[in-house]
């Protein structure tokens, strides 16, 4: 009983020193992700409008 709270302490430990250390990496890199973001929608809505307006609507 006491071994398995010991693992189970160790891994929520683990759990959250790996969750801080994903935030602090997406902290750093957040932005460069919101431009690529925000290119591949624009790509996405041009592409869409310009195959309706080829189209013909």
């Amino acid at each position: 009983m006491g071994m398995k709270f010991l693992k189970f302490c160790l891994a929520v430990l683990a759990g959250v020193i790996l969750l801080y250390l994903a935030v602090c990496l997406l902290t750093r890199f957040w932005v460069w992700l919101a431009v690529i973001a925000l290119v591949a929608v624009t790509l996405w809505i041009g592409v869409a409008v310009w195959r309706r307006w080829r189209d013909g609507w």
